[in-house]
């Protein structure tokens, strides 16, 4: 199971899943890397389906073309990687129809893209008109579809209603209020900073130098970056604390993710001269909202990405444990310093925690979508500290004005 997989099946259960207890079944179920039973946990009388006995399966079945259940027997029936693998995917298709609730969903994910991989065969890819079909054959409503560009697989999601009246989902669910993280016994060691400028100053330098025409931000928080800004401003954040936003700023209370998903096409008008990253504070939430920046960027645009210099080791564990904290964003250096050396990496001495100025944008460099999947997986493998040249910053820049000016190339 690769993580993009996870991400949108996690996704079509966040919008479309049945309310109350539900039956389940899972058809390809084999945990491999990775389950969609974890999703359900005690809120769901979860069935595991596969050809073979294996970790995640509970029933095997005789004939890989027929569903040994009852007519109408499930509420939610998930198929994720395992439609490319049938011979004879209508058949299976409508065995999945069958056994659906009226008013049931069905939640499919297949491969439009990647390499043969044969379980025990490997005979199809998918795309959206194909997706219809199935529903028009099978007497399902194809209620919502989309492409997930991501590689090497670029799947191709489906959600599907027996019946009923579920509508597409097109704007972000309501997001919880945040709530401030604070450690109750800190730790002076743990806690430290270091720096020979604060970040906002840095970035107040580069809004002066640069005089964006076009601002973005993702994770405004209090909004102190983004006050200043003097230009038209796009604002991301799922739980913002601002006491007041400018006009020039169209504020989009929702995650990164939902804003490039439902968003992003309409909202961004023109190309974005500076975007500042300063969001979830784990690697892969930072790649992807690189990889959707980038898309939108002007010629000589730039992007900064904050918190990038953790102080401690303690600082940059996934787990937040301190109050000064960075997560693993640091790896996003050694992330685009390996798939994508056309960039120009610059990393400046900013206190609290480290800033990082990327140049020479590509927007049709299709490296790192291409790669996702691969990329994440071996993020996520494994967590290792920082190298003790980022946490002590005897190799990183000056952030004064007149080396700023140089990394901008004015």
């Amino acid at each position: 199971m690769h993580n993009s997989s996870l991400e949108n099946m996690q996704r079509c259960i966040d919008w479309y899943c049945p309310g109350g207890p539900i039956d389940v079944a899972d058809l390809g179920s084999s945990d491999v890397n990775g389950s969609y039973r974890d999703f359900f946990g005690e809120h769901g009388n979860y069935t595991g389906i596969d050809l073979a006995p294996g970790p995640g399966v509970d029933i095997v079945l005789e004939d890989p073309n027929t569903l040994p259940f009852d007519d109408e027997k499930f509420d939610l029936i998930l198929s994720g990687q395992m439609l490319e693998h049938s011979a004879q995917f209508w058949r299976v298709f409508t065995e999945m129809a069958r056994v659906m609730k009226t008013e049931g969903m069905a939640f499919v994910i297949a491969p439009s893209a990647g390499p043969i991989h044969r379980y025990p065969v490997d005979c199809y890819r998918f795309y959206p008109d194909g997706f219809q079909a199935l529903a028009e054959w099978s007497g399902l409503r194809l209620v919502h579809c989309w492409l997930d560009e991501r590689g090497p697989w670029r799947d191709l999601v489906g959600v599907f209603q027996k019946g009923g009246a579920v509508s597409p989902r097109t704007a972000p669910l309501p997001q919880p209020a945040f709530l401030p993280w604070i450690s109750d016994t800190p730790s002076a060691i743990a806690e430290k900073t270091q720096g020979s400028r604060p970040y906002l100053d840095v970035l107040a330098d580069i809004h002066d130098l640069m005089r964006p025409d076009f601002y973005l931000e993702i994770g405004v928080r209090k909004g102190n970056s983004l006050a200043i800004a003097s230009c038209q401003s796009i604002a991301i954040d799922p739980a913002p604390d601002l006491k007041n936003v400018a006009d020039a700023v169209e504020l989009y209370e929702c995650t990164s993710d939902d804003f490039f998903f439902f968003h992003a096409e309409s909202a961004i008008s023109e190309k974005v001269d500076l975007a500042f990253i300063d969001g979830m504070h784990h690697v892969e939430f930072v790649l992807r909202d690189f990889m959707n920046l980038e898309r939108y960027m002007g010629r000589g645009g730039v992007i900064v990405i904050d918190d990038v210099l953790p102080n401690h080791p303690s600082q940059a564990s996934r787990k937040r444990e301190t109050n000064v904290w960075c997560g693993d964003v640091w790896r996003i250096i050694e992330t685009l310093t390996k798939w994508r050396p056309d960039l120009q990496l610059t990393l400046l001495d900013t206190s609290p925690t480290g800033m990082l100025i990327v140049r020479n944008l590509d927007p049709k460099n299709r490296t790192l979508w291409d790669k996702y999947n691969p990329v994440v997986r071996q993020l996520l493998s494994d967590a290792p500290d920082p190298p003790k040249s980022l946490l002590s910053r005897s190799e990183i820049d000056s952030p004064d004005r007149e080396h700023i000016c140089r990394v901008l190339g004015i």
